[in-house]
């Protein structure tokens, strides 16, 4: 904890009075980014247990993904599939937007396809589960870019409110408390003072036979 004083132009009793405004505020502060901190804390560890579950479901995916292809590449000639890839989407996009999480604005990522025209029945039906297979796998990736995003932002956010309540804490919290203090004992010690030199002068008054009044 710093235990320096603030520098001050005069010690007067208006220059305490605004630090210890001051020191409530920061007080408040304080307060505020801590709650703020804790918010954000727990909205990184719930992205970071959200990015290793969709990650272990891409995984899996993906491998159910592969063995519906090498079940329908036994039996369909590699022509039909090739030209089923290039029908089965005709467009696809990647709406991006936003949302805000304790003030702090995350990316939101969905992905849009128009499917192509083709009658049904056309190819293998396993050969559409696989097309719907690989989609779905597309838009868990999406949905992982999304979260490790979030991530990058909300970690930024975190070290950057941390920074801040460390600097309340140790800092400038401290260094007014210390002020504070070091001016009450400056006006105590103004004030023992003048009490004796109030009392000197009684005396000496006395001494002289005038009646202080």
């Amino acid at each position: 904890m710093s235990q320096q004083i603030l520098r001050l132009a005069r010690p007067t009793k208006i220059e305490f009075i605004r630090l210890r405004r001051r020191l409530a505020t920061a007080r408040r502060l304080h307060k505020v980014l801590r709650d703020r901190l804790l918010i954000l804390t727990q909205e990184l560890i719930s992205l970071y247990r959200e990015a290793i579950e969709r990650r272990s479901r891409i995984h899996e995916e993906v491998m159910r993904c592969e063995t519906e292809l090498m079940r329908t590449s036994s039996y369909t000639p590699p022509w039909v599939i090739e030209e089923f890839s290039n029908v089965r989407i005709s467009t696809s996009s990647v709406v991006v937007g936003s949302r805000v999480v304790a003030g702090v604005r995350l990316p939101l990522l969905e992905y849009e396809a128009k499917t192509g025209e083709y009658e049904h029945g056309t190819y293998p039906l396993t050969l559409e589960e696989v097309g719907k297979c690989y989609e779905e796998v597309l838009r868990e990736v999406l949905r992982l870019a999304e979260v490790e995003a979030s991530i990058f932002e909300v970690g930024r956010e975190v070290q950057r409110v941390r920074r801040k309540v460390n600097a309340l804490e140790n800092i400038i919290i401290p260094r007014l408390r210390s002020t504070i203090k070091y001016l009450r004992m400056k006006f105590e010690e103004r004030e023992r003072e003048d009490k004796i030199r109030r009392k000197r002068i009684k005396q000496i008054l006395a001494r002289k036979g005038v009646m202080l009044r």
